[in-house]
């Protein structure tokens, strides 16, 4: 059966099979309709959270301490455990998980925090809970929660102390997102693999049907002789098309979040340029806030594994109506999935919408919809490619199809200058070469004479042009004012939340520019669809392809949309009396028609509610591919409309709110915002993090009952929890310290912060 683990890749192109190891069978060799058998079982039981690896996933004979108890006096009940544990699922990411330990290791180890004996131990037990793992011999236990615990608490029952260094200056939150880009970036090149090995298909198919003419249809009425190559070269291109976009994606998620631990970074002295690198990522990830939060990446993938699907759904259903009954039934496998990857899709565009900033628990459900949306992609294009390899075209009964007189062969077909063109296009698609560009003249005798049905398609497309770059100017536009927000509040420290708790003092310019991140990835996912346009060379391809390339531009709309969404949430949030962080200037602001004092945040309670309209018109596109291209017109254009009035107006309530700084500045004191930092302390005195964690846990649990402050606690109050202690630990309390002492890159260090404003004022233009 096939396995959700993808091997790690050894080189940023490497693409590597997804077969389970602990699977000896051979599926190489099965017939398609075995393997539409094997395809169709393999989806309806994936959804089985314990066949996602071959390890046992068993209830623990007893209960033990939570590695985040310290501050806990009970633990949670059975049924908090059974709802909240995601190890079910999420050990579908072991090998990433273990892969990034080892790099955070060898990390810590060049960086002083540990030395090399203890990185050499944890490397070594990584290594034997992966072949454990591996062989079946590992029990996942729900009580540890998740992959990241299970891992780690193991590898303390292993090797004892040095293990309790690894979550030194790492996060769960980091960790996981780290892990997943990981997971997601092998997915997209197992799957460009399988589009690949379809075109491959495809073009030997059309090398054997050299000169068949078979009716082209629109409306599902025959219209226009055409040679049958160019009808499969058309999905060709399509293909292609989707491989881009994909790359695109995994180009754009290739940033590397580790070292950002929970929100605010840290100020102990790592190094996240040598994790990036090792974990083979470009670079690590400019805002620690962004990191953590963000899941646009694999918006972006499930939005180009819905295209890709439509396009399979097209061929399915193609070959299913030209196929006979027997063969039509098999296809109609791949036509359903298509709508499972949609439903994928819309599970996390919901999921996404409105979620404050940073790391919430709902993110936990993220990845099982994408588990199943690239198991379901890669499936349907075995299967599709199964399908290319054994089918032939009837070339006599196509040929007493076509009505007499309609076509001179003569005046078509050059065969041997379209074999040349063909053997020419097959040999770029291996060779990782084919580009979207035909120049040559033999090529050209792949059109037959008549229309194009290309007027509509040229206007349209110039439309959808325009409009991308009249968005694409609101969306800076919204950069600029977030950005002149940020210059306004130097200094400003508001509490930064993780589960809508309060958790790290953060700087708020720290805070807006994620938001500034978050939108220039907006901005360039739009740019590449843009580029796109002028790809399309191939007329049958192009007239196809509008409802995919208006279905790229929505999905980006919709991942904008959300974004806007998350900013609405916050700053609606934000403005209520139990906050009172921010106040609208009246010309931003409603009133009550019956009560009177009221003052409401309108405009961002509907951009808030308007990203739902966003999401719509993209489902609305994505469930009319079977009812003609002229309903994708009114989505796409509400879907302008909307995504232009909520950066437009987002932009104008940034210039006219202004923060409440006394009022932030009281609430500061509230939940123990310094205590990560105090653990960074105790770090520096050589107590390892785990040991750390639970000593702060215990220091904070004492101020609960004493109704104060970490940093109202006496040293000899401090010594009764543990002697370490000394003056120097003042020195790491308070808000403002904790600032202070943060120098990672890309947290919420003051230096950090000003070199980021300093970065996106002269990026974005931004005068004084």
């Amino acid at each position: 059966m096939e396995s959700m683990l993808f091997p790690l890749s050894q080189s940023s192109a490497a693409v590597f099979s997804t077969q389970n190891p602990n699977n000896n069978n051979n599926n190489n060799n099965l017939t398609p309709l075995n393997r539409l058998q094997l395809f169709h079982h393999s989806i309806i039981i994936s959804r089985s959270p314990r066949l996602l690896t071959c390890s046992a996933l068993q209830p623990p004979m007893a209960k033990e301490a939570k590695l985040w108890g310290g501050r806990f006096e009970e633990g949670v009940t059975d049924a908090v455990e059974r709802f909240t544990e995601s190890i079910s699922f999420d050990k579908a990411l072991y090998k990433h998980d273990i892969h990034g330990s080892r790099a955070h290791a060898s990390m810590l180890a060049n960086q002083g925090l540990m030395t090399e004996s203890d990185r050499d131990s944890i490397i070594d037990g990584l290594n034997e809970i992966e072949k454990r793992i591996e062989r079946g011999e590992f029990v996942w236990r729900t009580d540890r929660e998740d992959v990241h615990m299970n891992i780690e608490a193991t590898l303390t029952d292993l090797i004892g102390d040095p293990a309790k260094k690894l979550h030194t200056a790492r996060s769960r939150n980091d960790q996981v997102s780290t892990d997943f880009r990981l997971w997601c970036r092998d997915a997209i090149d197992t799957i460009v693999s399988q589009i690949k090995q379809l075109q491959i298909g495809l073009v030997r198919l059309a090398k054997k049907n050299i000169g068949v003419v078979v009716p082209g249809f629109t409306h599902l009425q025959s219209a226009e002789p055409v040679l049958l190559q160019q009808h499969l070269l058309a999905y060709v291109e399509q293909l292609e098309f989707d491989a881009r976009r994909l790359l695109d994606c995994r180009a754009r998620l290739n940033f590397c979040p580790l070292g950002a631990c929970a929100l605010a970074g840290t100020g102990l002295p790592i190094n996240r340029f040598m994790t990036s690198e090792a974990l083979g990522f470009t670079a690590p990830m400019r805002n620690s806030m962004d990191a953590v939060s963000d899941r646009d990446f694999i918006l972006e993938l499930l939005s180009g594994n819905a295209i890709l699907a439509l396009h399979l759904s097209w061929l399915g259903e193609e070959w299913g109506l030209w196929a006979s009954d027997e063969s039509g039934f098999g296809l109609e496998g791949v036509c359903g999935m298509s709508a499972r990857v949609l439903g994928d899709l819309v599970t996390l565009q919901v999921l996404c919408k409105g979620l404050p900033l940073t790391y919430n628990r709902d993110l936990q459900e993220d990845k099982e919809p994408v588990f199943d949306s690239v198991k379901t992609v890669i499936g349907m294009l075995k299967m599709s490619t199964d399908f290319s390899q054994n089918i032939t075209y009837n070339q006599e009964k196509t040929q007493k199809g076509l009505p007499s007189g309609l076509v001179d062969h003569g005046s078509v077909v050059d065969r041997d200058g379209v074999l040349e063109g063909l053997d020419q296009i097959q040999k770029q698609i291996e060779s990782g070469e084919f580009v979207l560009v035909q120049n040559e003249e033999s090529a050209k005798n792949l059109l037959t004479a008549g229309g194009q049905n290309g007027q509509l398609s040229t206007d349209f497309c110039a439309w959808c042009s325009d409009a991308i770059d009249k968005i694409a100017s609101y969306v800076k536009h919204l950069q600029v004012s977030l950005v002149r927000l940020a210059k306004k509040n130097t200094g400003v420290i508001v509490p930064g939340y993780t589960h809508l708790q309060r958790a790290q003092p953060v700087l708020l310019q720290h805070h807006l520019l994620a938001y500034v991140e978050q939108l220039e990835r907006d901005a360039e996912r739009l740019q590449d669809c843009r580029a796109r346009l002028d790809t399309m060379k191939n007329s049958t391809e192009q007239v196809a392809s509008d409802l995919a390339f208006v279905l790229e531009f929505a999905s980006a709309n919709s991942i904008t949309a959300i974004h806007l969404s998350r900013l609405g949430e916050e700053w609606v949030l934000w403005a209520s009396e139990e906050f009172g962080f921010i106040t609208p200037s009246d010309s931003v602001s409603t009133g009550s028609s019956i009560m009177p004092q009221k003052k409401n945040p309108d405009p961002m309670e509907l951009v808030r509610g308007k990203s739902a309209r966003v999401v719509g018109d993209l489902v609305k596109l994505q469930l009319a591919h079977n009812h003609g291209l002229q309903v994708d017109k009114e989505p796409i254009a509400d879907s302008v409309k909307t995504i232009i009035g909520m950066l437009e107006v987002s932009a104008e309530f940034a210039l006219n709110m202004t923060y409440n700084q006394d009022r932030i500045q009281n609430s500061l004191p509230a939940g123990h915002l310094d205590a990560t930092t105090l653990a960074d302390y105790l770090v520096h005195k050589g107590i390892p993090f785990r040991t750390s964690h639970d000593i702060v846990g215990r220091a904070v649990a004492l101020c609960v009952y004493k109704k104060c402050q970490l940093r109202d606690l006496t040293l000899d109050e401090l010594h009764t929890i543990n002697t370490v202690f000394d003056e120097g630990v003042y020195d790491y309390l308070g808000v403002e310290n904790s600032i202070k002492k943060f120098s990672s890159y890309g947290s919420t260090g003051s230096e950090c912060v000003a070199a980021q404003l300093d970065f996106w004022v002269s990026k974005l233009g931004v005068d004084a």
